[in-house]
């Protein structure tokens, strides 16, 4: 080990809240004092869970190099002058890239590979996540060391929470004087969860070590994108697993004979999707529509127009109800699922409050069509609906609400009788008849017809806008003859922009307007 310079080592970790950063930061501390070091650290809250991580900025100065005088340090971490930056997720790497604290001169990066997605992510109307190869790509040019491995999942695996693995990953790093001995010390001195704590710490320490001897496992290599052609080699290797039933056995005989292979992988996971919403009836009802875009594909781009109606149409025909909601919240691996999340123990007990909020129209969406309709058109049937709709908080752990919800995810059953079936059904039924329309025309206006698909998405207010989009461009495309692919690709890139539809609107007057 070389000689300890006469400067501060300065240190700067990222976390989100509930991952430890805290207990991080304090045992870091500890190894440092317990070592004869001075050190001092300073936190910037972020803003609630995932709107921004909070940042731990640490300075360890030693003590022999005093020469009588106390050092001054900072509060603050500063650009080009970090040693050591820790991020508990690849954004929050990128983040730290972006405000100059990551430099190839000095810093070493540590950070986990996994992703934990963001609300501006989550929020944005098409695809707002973050390309986090890109970012893992920045890193490993501009760091000085990049050590770089999923955290998270290595954490999961020992029961542990990610600030022991991220302990373990800077102990590993080689990157300050202190031995092994020492971090594993303070984590045994606390007291709290110490096998598990260990138990990750001792992997993650051995990943990090791997990656400073330069070993290919756990350390980021860019890659190059695969060729189209390799992409549908992949595509027509996928093979179908042996089914489980009759009713299986049926689908996947149906499946096998009447679509070429390249179909076969996203029509699977349309089957098994379908099956689990409805009934295999259902799924049935699914390659029957499909069999009719089949008969209009000319095959092109591996049968992409049979394959981009697949994708959507499950999804559509999966819309969620309310028989779906209580369906997913009543599901048996639910309450598992729940406790390996807030890592309860098998004794204790846990308490689980939901938010919920129908809405008079989604309430009428589960009932009978003509029930539904009436409800909906009476003042006293909508003041009636009253009672039930709006949100509400429930205890979906006590036997009462369980059973509510048993009894609404049975309505299931008479799902294709019931009003938001018919409502739907009719949107998906005009987009079906739009793609098959165009396809006789122009096979590429009939494919972007079909990518419309997705943009039907989320619920309530959200849901009505992004059908309603769908089935506007699908009368445009009825209405006017001379509809191109370009212009229903345009109307799609713009029903994305915002959602007001105001660049959407405008659009599709400009088209109106010209045809």
């Amino acid at each position: 080990m070389t000689d300890t310079p006469a400067k501060t080592i300065n240190i700067i970790l990222a976390a989100l809240g509930g991952e430890g950063g805290g207990v991080f930061t304090n045992w870091l501390i500890a190894v440092a004092e317990n070592n004869g070091w001075l050190c001092q650290s300073t936190s910037l809250a972020g803003v609630a869970q995932r709107t921004g991580a909070t940042i731990y900025y640490i300075e360890l100065f030693p003590k022999d190099h005093q020469k009588g005088r106390k050092p001054v340090m900072s509060l603050f971490p500063a650009q080009g002058d970090i040693d050591i930056a820790v991020s508990s997720e690849i954004a929050e790497a990128g983040r730290m890239l972006q405000r100059g604290f990551i430099t190839p001169d000095k810093t070493t990066l540590i950070t986990s590979t996994h992703r934990v997605y963001g609300i501006t992510e989550k929020s944005d109307i098409a695809d707002g996540t973050m390309d986090a190869s890109s970012v893992l790509e920045l890193a490993a040019k501009y760091s000085h060391r990049f050590i770089n491995f999923d955290m998270s999942e290595l954490a999961a695996k020992h029961n542990s929470v990610i600030s022991s693995a991220l302990f373990g990953a800077l102990a590993g790093s080689n990157a300050l004087p202190f031995d092994k001995q020492s971090f594993k010390e303070v984590i045994v001195s606390t007291g709290k969860a110490v096998t598990t704590n260990l138990a990750a710490f001792d992997d993650s320490y051995d990943c990090a070590q791997r990656a400073v001897g330069g070993s290919a496992v756990e350390i980021f290599r860019p890659q190059t994108a695969p060729s189209k052609a390799s992409l549908s080699d992949v595509k027509a290797q996928f093979e179908l697993p042996v089914a489980q039933s009759s009713r299986g056995s049926e689908l996947f005989e149906r499946l096998q004979t009447r679509f070429p292979v390249a179909t076969h992988e996203l029509i699977y996971h349309g089957l098994q999707r379908l099956i689990e919403y409805q009934d295999f009836n259902y799924a049935h009802q699914y390659l029957d529509e499909l069999e009719k875009i089949m008969k209009i594909d000319n095959g092109q781009q591996n049968f992409k127009l049979t394959n981009a109606t697949a994708r959507y149409l499950a999804l559509w025909m999966c819309f969620e109800d309310i028989p779906r909601v209580a369906q997913l919240k009543v599901r048996a691996t639910r309450v598992d699922e729940i406790r390996r999340e807030v890592k309860a123990d098998a004794e204790q007990i846990i308490h689980i409050t939901e938010f919920f909020r129908p809405r008079p129209e989604e309430i009428c969406a589960m009932l009978p069509k003509a029930l539904g309709r009436a409800l909906l058109s009476s003042r006293l049937g909508r003041g009636f609906l009253g009672i039930f709709a709006g949100g509400r908080k429930l205890r979906t752990d006590t036997l009462a609400v369980y059973l509510s919800l048993r009894v609404l995810a049975s309505f299931r059953a008479i799902r294709r009788f019931s009003l938001g079936y018919e409502t739907e059904y009719k949107m998906i039924t005009n987009w079906l008849d739009s793609i098959k329309l165009l396809a006789a025309r122009d096979p590429q206006s009939s494919l972007e017809m079909a990518l419309c698909g997705r943009l039907v998405k989320g619920y309530g207010a959200t849901r009505e806008r992004t059908t309603e989009q769908v089935v506007t461009i699908a009368q445009f495309c009825q209405s006017f003859a001379t509809a191109s692919a370009k212009e229903i690709n345009h109307l799609r890139l713009s029903a994305i922009k915002d959602d007001t539809n105001e660049a959407f609107n405008k659009t599709l007057s400009q088209y109106r307007n010209v045809s």
